[in-house]
Order: C-alpha cells, then sequence, then structure tokens
C-alpha cells in the first residue's frame, strides 16, 4: 500500500458499501414520516465490518482490506490491512475530529472536518457522514418533495451543497444520494443495491460510488465478508507511536 491509497481513506469516509456473508444482529428500523416522506432508517448502537475496498482513480487500481467499526453518532473507525495481517493505516473520526496514523510511511494527523472539506472541496458533517455510510434518510427542514412510480425523488438546499435522495416507494429504502457543490460543481454519487436483511431490517449490500472532483472521477467501492449490528460495546483503539512525524 502506498501513501496514495492512505490518503483516499479519507475519501472513503463519503463512501462506502456492503456485500456478501450477513451475520444476523439486534438491528432495528426506524420508519419516518417526514412530510411526504416514509422511509425506513437503520438505528443502530454499534456496527462492525470485514471489507475489502476498491479504489480507482487517475493513478490506477488498488485494493486492500480493511476493518470498519462505528458508534452511532459518536464514533466511525477504520482499519487497513493489505495482507499478512500487518496494518498499514488506521482511521478515527468523531464529531468534531479527524485523526489518521499512516504506518508504512511513519505519519500521522490529527485535524478537523475543516480538513475534510478543503482536501475534497465538499463540506461534510459527522452526521452527514454517517447517513452516507448506513444509507440512511436525513430530514433536513424544508424539502422539495417529487413523487414517480417507484421512487420519491427529495431535494434539501444546505447553504451551497444540493442534496438528492431518492428513495424506494415500496422498499421504503434509500437508493441514491447525490451530493452537489453548487459553487466548485464538486459532486459524491452514491448508489445503494442488493438490498439483504441484517436482522429484522432491510439494508444495502451493494453500493457504487463515485467522486468528481476538480473535473476527475475517482471510484470507490466496499465489499463487506462479515457485518454485524450489536449493542455491545466496541474499543476503538487510536495511539500514536512517539517516533511518527505529525503531518
Amino acid at each position: 500500500m502506498n501513501k496514495q491509497l492512505v490518503y483516499c481513506l479519507l475519501g472513503l469516509l463519503f463512501l462506502t458499501a456492503c456485500k456478501k456473508d450477513v451475520i444476523p444482529t439486534t438491528a432495528t428500523t426506524a420508519t419516518e414520516t417526514i412530510g411526504k416522506v416514509t422511509v425506513q432508517n437503520l438505528d443502530f448502537t454499534y456496527l462492525s465490518a470485514r471489507s475489502q475496498i476498491k479504489i480507482e482513480d487517475k493513478n490506477g487500481s488498488q485494493s486492500s482490506g480493511m476493518s470498519l467499526r462505528m458508534k452511532k453518532d459518536s464514533v466511525i473507525w477504520v482499519s487497513v490491512v493489505p495482507g499478512l495481517g500487518i496494518e498499514a493505516a488506521r482511521l478515527k473520526v468523531t464529531r468534531d475530529s479527524v485523526f489518521l496514523i499512516n504506518r508504512i510511511h511513519k505519519e500521522y494527523l490529527a485535524t478537523d472536518f475543516a480538513f475534510l472539506s478543503n482536501r475534497f472541496k465538499v463540506d461534510i458533517t459527522f452526521d452527514v457522514l454517517q447517513a452516507i455510510l448506513t444509507g440512511n434518510y436525513q430530514p433536513n427542514g424544508a424539502e422539495k418533495v417529487q413523487e414517480a412510480a417507484q421512487l420519491q425523488h427529495v431535494q434539501q438546499l444546505r447553504q451551497n451543497q444540493l442534496f438528492d435522495y431518492f428513495i424506494g416507494v415500496e422498499s421504503q429504502k434509500l437508493q441514491q444520494l447525490n451530493i452537489t457543490d453548487q459553487q466548485t460543481s464538486n459532486k459524491i454519487m452514491v448508489k445503494y443495491d442488493s438490498f439483504q436483511p441484517i436482522g429484522t431490517v432491510s439494508f444495502a449490500h451493494a453500493l457504487a460510488a463515485q467522486v468528481l472532483h476538480a473535473g476527475q472521477t475517482s471510484s470507490f467501492t466496499l465489499n463487506h465478508t462479515k457485518i454485524a449490528v450489536v449493542d455491545e460495546a466496541l474499543d476503538f483503539p487510536f495511539a500514536v507511536p512517539a517516533d511518527y512525524k505529525r503531518l
């Protein structure tokens, strides 16, 4: 794994997917009706997954194994292990901070969400990030709802960003999310597919995502080999060795 893939982990913060074997869990649904919008969101306390990440951009294609852990409304944690059980990078995101360890180059990053906004030219909050990772719909005050035969198209304008949600009328699940920065034309497009149950909850087990940034396109996919939603507390370890250089 080179330095480019380590930094592309930050791109993963905007994009994720899951596929393959599912472990039954205690997850429940939270069906919300906001105005004309009816949707089933995933409700959880802790989520964990083992996955394969693939990133494609102008520099080529790179893949790696990884582990993902989340605590609802609190922490997102990622460990990247390309092979032989040796960790190459670790990422931890809280509501106001972003931490990254690059073990290959003995470097670390400690910053805030402003870094992500500057890096990707898209203003992202923890809540937006969490919703993208879980495929959940976020109500946001005034909305424009357009009914179609099979989809509800919900538009939200948040400062200079346009959110386009496409929700299945029958499934009541988010199937696509586009986020467009109207000042830069940068765009994130996330498609959710292959819905299967996790416990009693229907959850997207396939996702394709693209980031259009500065006229260039990057693609992200993530395939889970195991995924679980539980009530028992998970650990989110993050310790920086003393000899690592701060970026």
